[in-house]
């Protein structure tokens, strides 16, 4: 992504917020301020960066990283250890401080973070959203005066997001500088003091907090952003939801180390949209590929317009976007991966879909040099193409604009005018609002509540 006239002064103690479409230049900026460009990533660069009045380019990377915390937005590719208590320390290690230290400096951030729960755990068996709050502790443990983050909400719970607000906000009362690259704003409205638009890589408006507050989502809509009136969002209904049960998931349970999901049985219209929501770690991606087949602890029997399909069975019926979409894009290019997918690849039809989620200008693109959100777009379009009848979406608009967000609630919308029953575990209230019949809320491996909206979406 090529960035052109960034000419931006941030104060001490200010929190700035890039937003703008995905792809407009929001994570090349913060790649920039962190030394990975061009350290790590190649490209030409013209003018210079000043941190902590310091000119960058004469730095070395180690120096940087003394002076600068980056939370990148696949928390994932920053880890560096198996466990969370070696992985909250590994930066301070590497620092070089004393012992004593390095375990005042452990307990300080478990409290302010609130990660007595995710202390002593593997990282692998951690939920998305944990991963970003270990991955949000770890860079702050050093105590940097400047802090960025991309995309710190995507994975996110309810609760996750009212703590990162309160550390954003304990961060700025500290005087260090903040700066978020993100999509969803709503949670930032009473933090950041500037709002900076980028389209195409360049900045085309900035807004003061005040200003932000001010504009409707309907405005904000307009300009590409996401809303940031929660309370306004409310489902559209229209009168055609067949309440009957047509979809039904006989009782199982699954066990998984410290972890317990137990579900009892279930009944559920069809075809539908159901969001699966609840905290993090509730067990939402666990009963979801368990629907699939996938987890071998379990024996899910599902009942789907009067045929019953056992565990071998739902793995040939189901489709599933996981939460990190790297384990499931193989190709050399965008267009070969939808056409893997097909059951006959057809190029022409591989080239309709691509038109679906506004991919086609990266048809012959390599698909793990795409942005995150592009990347998410490719395989949700995989899984379409794959034409199977239960299709799983795991953080589908993670990453993703308010346009691309209103895509993917089409496709969406489109699986289930085609019959098929479509579970989207989801943190975003918006998604929930355009295109979803109903909620199945997850706490403790339980299901805690399920609510049906009274209609059904156009």
């Amino acid at each position: 992504m090529a960035i052109q006239n960034i000419n931006v002064n941030i104060s001490r103690g200010q929190v700035i917020v890039l937003c703008g479409k995905s792809g407009c230049g929001k994570t090349t900026v913060t790649k920039l301020l962190n030394g990975l460009i061009p350290h790590y990533i190649d490209g030409k660069l013209q003018g210079s960066i000043i941190l902590n009045h310091q000119d960058i380019s004469s730095l070395e990377i180690h120096e940087i990283a003394k002076l600068t915390g980056s939370v990148f937005q696949n928390p994932k590719t920053q880890f560096y250890n198996i466990d969370t208590d070696s992985e909250l320390v590994f930066t301070v290690e590497n620092f070089g401080l004393p012992s004593e230290e390095i375990l005042a400096r452990k307990k300080a951030i478990v409290k302010q973070f609130n990660l007595q729960t995710l202390l002593e755990r593997n990282m692998f068996h951690l939920s998305g959203g944990e991963k970003q709050k270990i991955a949000c502790a770890s860079v702050a443990i050093h105590d940097p005066p400047v802090i960025i983050l991309d995309e710190p909400s995507a994975n996110l719970d309810q609760d996750a997001t009212t703590q990162l607000k309160e550390m954003i906000s304990l961060w700025k009362s500290q005087g260090k500088t903040v700066i978020i690259a993100e999509h969803r704003l709503h949670y930032l409205q009473s933090l950041a003091d500037r709002f900076i638009l980028m389209k195409e890589g360049k900045i085309t408006q900035t807004f003061s907090q005040i200003e932000m507050v001010q504009m409707s989502n309907e405005d904000l809509n307009l300009l590409g952003l996401r809303a940031i009136h929660m309370e306004k969002l409310v489902p559209k209904q229209t009168p055609s939801l067949k309440l009957d049960s047509c979809f039904k998931v006989d009782a199982f349970t699954y066990d998984n180390h410290d972890f317990h999901l137990n579900i009892k049985e279930l009944d559920l219209p069809y075809p539908a949209v159901l969001a699966i929501t609840g905290p993090n770690g509730a067990g939402k991606s666990t009963f979801a590929k368990s629907l699939t087949g996938i987890n071998k602890r379990s024996s899910t029997t599902l009942h789907m317009n009067n045929i019953k399909y056992k565990k071998k069975q739902c793995l040939k019926i189901s489709s599933i976007v996981m939460q990190d979409v790297h384990h499931q894009l193989f190709t050399e290019s965008v267009l070969l991966e939808i056409l893997l997918s097909m059951p006959k690849p057809n190029e022409e039809k591989a080239l309709e879909l691509l038109a679906l989620l506004n991919t086609i200008a990266f048809k012959d693109t390599h698909p793990m040099s795409l942005s995150g959100g592009e990347k998410q777009r490719v395989a949700i379009l995989s899984a379409i193409a794959a034409d199977k009848q239960l299709i799983i979406m795991d953080e589908p608009t993670s990453g993703l604009d308010f346009h691309h967000m209103k895509q993917v609630a089409h496709s969406v919308n489109i699986l289930r005018k085609q019959n098929k029953q479509v579970f989207i575990i989801t943190h975003d209230p918006e998604l929930i609002s355009v295109c979803c019949d109903g909620m199945i809320e997850l706490a403790h491996g339980n299901i805690k509540n399920i609510t049906l909206f009274n209609n059904q979406r156009k």
